[in-house]
Parts: structure tokens; sequence; C-alpha cells
């Protein structure tokens, strides 16, 4: 029994890189030491394509962390590059062509002085931590955040008066996520916030922004739900699925024939952990992770802390929301 993965060029290398990560852009989240412990829950193999401490410390190699620093400056491009310019454009579009920049700006800050940013999710849930980052770093006023719930004037419907709006000055509402996966819970978000919304106040626009989106939850989004515009900051195509047939992790043809020894792995051991969801969310398949929080859509293996029949230890913890 090896007491870590074996010695050989392709181990160190990756070795050497895990560290590098650590002490970097990992914000050192993962040592080692933890990796090392984290390995010993695989089985090892003579046979380096069979391997699994192996094939997980390759998907390891790869992980995307997201500290603190990244975050806040995503936050500053979804102001700055996506919404901004956004009501700039709609701004322009009722404007004569000769209408100069100066009077366009102006009326650009009218707009945004009349518009809330509002966060998808619970105030005890991570998007209450990025409102946070995000008004710091836009250097936006407090009174334009406020909780979905806030949106609406509740006072008359208990007493036979129809849904309000508390405040009718208000012309935009931006919902602000960190990462649109499957696209099924903004749906859900929409369903249950927007369509009540717009179906009062049509002329209200509704933009969400996640900072990360998977291409497939994006467009979901975009034919199935009520929001007016979906953009993410950072676009994930299906090549970032860990396993899918054009997966970016497997394009040298000498790694290629691991993708499906490695995504058995993953699943044998996703049954355990997460058995609805072997491979993430929706089977999510990704490798990715925050400051803040590791998605669900990410490998279970990574982030599931497991106490039941098979106790794990995860290299980079997710704390829930609820079990599944």
């Amino acid at each position: 029994m090896r007491s870590g993965p074996r010695h050989d060029p392709i181990t160190d290398e990756l070795q050497s890189k895990i560290k590098t990560l650590h002490s970097s852009i990992w914000e050192r989240r993962a040592d080692w030491p933890e990796v090392l412990n984290w390995l010993g829950q695989f089985e090892e193999h003579d046979d380096p394509d069979a391997d699994e401490q192996l094939q997980v410390l390759r998907l390891l190699s790869s992980f995307m962390y997201f500290g603190v620093n990244e975050i806040r400056a995503l936050l500053r491009s979804l102001f700055r590059d996506t919404f901004r310019p956004q009501v700039a454009k709609e701004v322009r579009s009722g404007l004569h062509s000769s209408t100069t920049l100066g009077i366009v700006g102006s009326m650009v800050d009218v707009e945004l002085r009349r518009t809330r940013f509002v966060p998808l999710g619970n105030p005890s849930e991570s998007s209450a931590l990025l409102m946070y980052y995000f008004r710091q770093e836009n250097a936006l006023p407090k009174n334009l955040f406020l909780h979905g719930s806030d949106i609406f004037d509740l006072s008359a419907v208990g007493s036979g008066g129809g849904l309000k709006v508390r405040d009718t000055d208000i012309t935009r509402y931006v919902f602000i996520d960190d990462l649109c996966g499957s696209g099924h819970q903004g749906r859900e978000y929409s369903d249950r916030v927007v369509k009540p919304l717009k179906s009062i106040s049509p002329g209200v626009k509704t933009y969400y922004y996640p900072i990360f989106g998977l291409s497939d939850g994006i467009e979901h989004l975009r034919t199935h739900s009520a929001f007016d515009e979906v953009y993410p900051v950072v676009e994930l195509d299906p090549t970032f699925r860990a396993f899918a047939t054009d997966s970016r992790l497997y394009v040298e043809p000498k790694i290629a024939p691991l993708r499906l020894p490695t995504e058995a792995t993953c699943r044998r051991y996703g049954r355990e952990l997460v058995p609805a969801h072997p491979l993430g969310w929706e089977d999510g398949q990704l490798y990715i992770g925050f400051a803040h929080n590791t998605p669900d859509n990410s490998l279970p293996i990574f982030w599931c802390d497991h106490t039941g029949p098979r106790p794990w230890r995860p290299i980079f913890r997710r704390y829930p929301k609820v079990s599944w």
C-alpha cells in the first residue's frame, strides 16, 4: 500500500503544479498533506492508466478556483462591461443619433438611480456576500440594493387586495448570481418572482446576470424564463464539462483514452456520495470552486463532506443549503 501517489515524471509534474496552485491561485486552500488525505480515499493500481489516484490527481490539477480578488474583478466587469453598456444602449435607442455622449451619460445615471440590484437567493446564502462585494467594487449607494421579498407590497393581499409593487419608480431589476448551471434554479426564481412582477408592471425590465454560466443553462433561461436579458460575465461552453466528448481536459492524444475510465471512477464514488447526482447537480461535471463556496454542479468527489456509510474528506468543501 503506497503512502501517496506513485513517483514518476508525470506524478511529480502534477504534484509540482498543484503545490504551485495551492500557494498562489488557490489561496492556500489545498496543501499537499490535505491532497494526500484526499487521494488516499481512491484505489491505487500498478497500471498507471487504471490508477484512480493518478486519474483524480490529473483532475485536481485542472481545478478552477476563483478567489476573492478574482470574484471582485468579475463583479466590476458585470457592472462596467455588462449592465451599464446595456442601459446606455437602451437609452440611445430612444434618442436622436446626434445626441452627445455627455447627455447619454447623464440619462444613464438617471436610469441607474431607478435600478435595484437583487441577490438571487436567500439573504443567508452566498449571493448576499456577492452583493456586498458588488456594491463596494462599483462604489454604489446602499439604497440601490434590496432583497427579492422587498420588491412587492403585500399589505393589501390578506384583506382582499391584489399584489402591488412596493416602489413604482423602479424601472429595472438586476438579479445577480454566482453560477448558472442547468438554469432550473433561475427558472424557478423567475416563476416565483419575475413573472408576478411583470404581470403587474409590464414595463419593468429584468436582467439575470450570473458571474459564470453554462451555455445550456443560459439558453434554457433565455427560452423558458421571464427575464428580459440573461447574460453571464463568463460563459462556460460544453467543453468545460469534465467528461464531455470534446472536454478540454482530454484533448491531448496521450490523455484522451483516460476520459472514460476517469468518468467511471468519479461516477462510482459519486453514486455513494450523492446518489441522485453522482457527477454534480443535473450532471454538471464541473471542476470549479469559489472562495465563498464550491457549487454543487462540480464533481462531488471534490466537495462532498459525507459522514454516512462512506465518510468522505473533501478537498474543496461545499457548505450546502440543504442535504440532498
